[in-house]
């Protein structure tokens, strides 16, 4: 299947009855605004679901990025930072789809068609069951990448497999991914884009005028949200001291999200951590306030891919604190997988200077150009 999903000589189109879009997170909700964007600037139809894991962030992002409510909520009203919180919104989850009437009713709005499905998290597992119960085709978003391992990341190496398995289309962000594809002999339903569509959407932010008034002319940025690293006490205290340690020589700026402090109060590490001098706490920001910071800082430390593809877009010095990735931007260039080696974070801080990679140009066409066109035509 060459790029576009059909033989450009071929008679046969489909034309679907409707396009459903299942966003849940904030990185779906990021990642797949360029599209929503393109589909309501070419008059298309599409019927925007909101799954409700990360509800009110969503919300801000749909103003931030300029794009309609949604048709359809399986859920709304909160943001699931914790397990109680994920298990009452996964119980809401249950009970809406016992019924596949009411699926395609309250969900898809009685409608065929194709349902877009993203990423690696709860919600996408979510999109494409309700999609495969309403007896919808699904493309996957972002799909083939892989870290090869079933527990780092976990669960989403395994929500991974499954929506790449079951999907009927599958989008593939680099020819990387692309070649993960082939070696899993999904290769017949995949395929190859120039680039993420977190391209477009950074560049959208990165063009918008915000207002940072931190006082700071230089500091690092750390943001950390992991599961395998903020429910586990021994990774979280080796953060605090990595944070502790930089705080000597350079401003930090630690963006928290509601889980990572939830957990630091559970180990009783957030009071340990605020007597850290030198060390700036923001809440969560809106897309265009972070990548604007984030443009700003003299390096950052996360352990979030997205912001890894991100820090690659902008060309800036990366500490990735995971012990593996999914993905391979920015990797030997401007990006460093720390796994956690003392050696290897030392390194990072005494060559980060050093580390960048050549510049890029935009992608032409753009992803979600190359997204759109092929759903529009695939067959």
């Amino acid at each position: 299947m060459e790029w576009g999903g059909y033989r450009k000589d071929s008679p046969y189109r489909v034309n679907f009855k409707m396009i459903h879009i299942a966003v849940g997170t904030k990185a779906q909700a990021i990642k797949m605004a360029p599209v929503i964007r393109l589909l309501k600037q070419k008059g298309i139809a599409f019927n925007l679901i909101d799954l409700g894991q990360h509800s009110l962030i969503t919300k801000n992002l749909r103003e931030e990025f300029g794009l309609d409510e949604p048709n359809a909520y399986l859920s709304k009203g909160s943001n699931v930072s914790s397990l109680a919180q994920a298990f009452l919104w996964l119980a809401e989850v249950f009970f809406k789809s016992l019924s596949s009437l009411r699926i395609k009713r309250e969900i898809f709005l009685n409608q065929g068609g194709i349902c877009l499905i993203h990423g690696d998290t709860a919600s996408t597992l979510i999109g494409l069951y309700l999609a495969k119960r309403a007896r919808l085709k699904v493309a996957h978003i972002e799909a083939g990448l892989r870290s090869f391992n079933w527990l780092e990341p976990f669960p989403e190496e395994i929500i991974r497999i499954i929506a790449m398995r079951f999907s009927d289309i599958l989008f593939a962000p680099s020819g990387w991914a692309f070649d993960n594809l082939v070696k899993m002999r999904l290769k017949e339903k995949s395929i190859l884009i120039l680039a993420n569509t977190s391209i477009e959407s950074t560049l959208y932010s990165l063009n918008k005028t915000v207002a940072l008034e931190l006082g700071l002319e230089k500091f690092a940025l750390v943001t950390i949200h992991r599961m395998e690293n903020i429910f586990s006490k021994k990774r979280l205290e080796f953060i605090i001291g990595l944070i502790s340690e930089i705080s000597q020589e350079l401003p930090i700026v630690f963006v928290q999200h509601p889980p990572t402090v939830n957990q630091l109060k559970k180990f009783e590490l957030q009071d340990k951590l605020n007597k850290i001098k030198n060390v700036h706490f923001l809440k969560i920001l809106s897309h265009a306030h972070f990548i604007n910071l984030l443009n700003r800082c003299v390096f950052v430390i996360t352990d979030g891919g997205s912001i890894q593809e991100e820090s690659y877009y902008l060309n800036k010095p990366c500490l990735l604190l995971r012990k593996r990735t999914e993905r391979q931007e920015g990797l030997g260039e401007n990006v460093l997988l720390s796994q956690f080696s003392q050696d290897k974070i030392n390194y990072f801080l005494e060559n980060y200077k050093n580390l960048k990679r050549p510049a890029s140009l935009s992608p032409e066409p753009e992803p979600s150009s190359q997204i759109v066109d092929t759903i529009l035509n695939f067959q």
